[in-house]
């Protein structure tokens, strides 16, 4: 295995000015599969790993952040989004990579060839000793695979549903990711933002990313006026 500390990225589009963390992503319901990730990204415990939830529950983070939580520790470890870019299986070089993320596995549901190159690749991960993290919207028997080797193959580790976080969950994940960004999010206008914006976690974190964007522009506090200016221009 690779312990150069190199984060290979094949590829690891993020499009981020602050990583996401493990330690972004508010425990709750999910202590123990956030325990889960962090042993997986090691080499430690399960070798696989395959989480489902609803769309914007976190999923994508969690898979980002097991990446980053890899890099830290000096493990290589690369992201695909199985959605975007399926065509990364296909004879994928395994050579340098401790832990492989696959994004929206489930996106390969019904495509035959799809479906035999993630049939083929858990395959050799599992010869190689190599980590693999999956996420999906179902588990793995609702997702609509019809390899039936690769559903016993998706079966190999533990799977997990992860919950979305309540909305005190939500203000704390707001005000931290502002706080890993450089910047204050006070409990009110974080109260204000979770009222009057969408709820699901992919467009509260686009949010933050507009405020920071705003507040370094403006040279603004986000106090409850600048935000409502933010997101009602």
């Amino acid at each position: 295995m690779n312990t150069s500390g190199k984060m290979q990225q094949i590829p690891l589009d993020l499009a981020l000015n602050a990583p996401h963390s493990l330690d972004g992503f508010i425990g709750g319901e999910n202590l123990l599969l956030r325990a889960l990730i962090t042993q997986l990204a090691l080499g430690r415990g399960e070798a696989q790993l395959f989480i489902h939830g609803a769309q914007n529950c976190g999923k994508t983070h969690l898979a980002q952040a097991a990446c980053f939580y890899a890099g830290q520790q000096g493990r290589s470890a690369a992201y695909i989004d199985v959605k975007k870019n399926p065509s990364q299986l296909d004879h994928m070089n395994l050579s340098h990579i401790d832990l492989l993320v696959l994004d929206d596995v489930d996106a390969l549901a019904g495509d035959d060839q799809g479906e035999f190159l993630l049939f083929d690749l858990i395959n050799r991960l599992r010869e190689q000793e190599i980590p693999l993290l999956m996420t999906a919207s179902l588990p793995p028997a609702a997702c609509g695979f019809q390899l039936p080797d690769l559903l016993s193959r998706l079966g190999w580790g533990i799977t997990m549903l992860i919950h979305a976080p309540n909305e005190a969950e939500k203000i704390e994940l707001l005000r931290r990711k502002a706080q890993e960004r450089g910047f204050d999010l006070p409990f009110e206008s974080a109260v204000y933002l979770l009222q009057r914006s969408p709820r699901d976690l992919g467009s509260l974190l686009k949010i933050i990313e507009d405020l920071d964007h705003a507040s370094l522009s403006a040279q603004r506090k986000l106090t409850i006026p600048f935000v409502r200016s933010v997101l009602f221009p």
